[in-house]
């Protein structure tokens, strides 16, 4: 049964119950992300699915679905990315658990059993926003406008021809 993302996950009740969560949140809800995006009004949409793998780790598998406007990093005009971060996270209480479980999962070491949605969905998004964002093609303003001048080539031993002849 799919429902709104509480603000708090409860992360080892949530996956014993293997609750489902779907919500559709604006870029304004995520404080670290509006900072960076031009965008505050677009989607983010948002599906959580909480399970225990071996009946004692809890786990997330997730998908984040938004389109983000940035400031380029060649020109600063606005470079539009779609980004779409899929995870499966299990959250572990010690190294040995972590060794226990699937490859296809990023082990993560938790004592905490509650968190905030809004920073977990934060953190995700931004491990996926790339490190310098710029557009696919060479910015207008990345390209030299002056044009380019051709100088007459001055041979350096040509002072010695003259020198030669007299």
């Amino acid at each position: 049964m799919k429902q709104g993302i509480p603000e708090q996950i409860k992360l080892f009740k949530f996956a014993s119950r293997s609750l489902i969560f779907s919500q559709t949140y604006k870029v304004k809800n995520f404080p670290r992300i509006k900072n960076l995006a031009n965008n505050q009004d677009s989607t983010v949409d948002v599906n959580l699915r909480f399970n225990l793998e071996y009946g004692k780790i809890p786990c997330i598998k997730g998908d984040i679905k938004l389109d983000l406007m940035l400031n380029c990093q060649r020109c600063l005009g606005e470079v539009k990315l779609y980004l779409e971060p899929k995870f499966q996270l299990a959250f572990v209480k010690n190294e040995q658990q972590g060794e226990e479980i699937d490859s296809n999962f990023e082990v993560i070491i938790n004592a905490d059993d509650e968190f905030s949605t809004i920073e977990f969905i934060t953190d995700e998004v931004l491990i996926s926003i790339p490190m310098m964002p710029m557009h696919d093609y060479e910015c207008a303003s990345y390209q030299d406008t002056q044009p380019i001048i051709k100088q007459k080539y001055k041979n350096p031993f040509a002072i010695l021809e003259q020198l030669k002849n007299n």
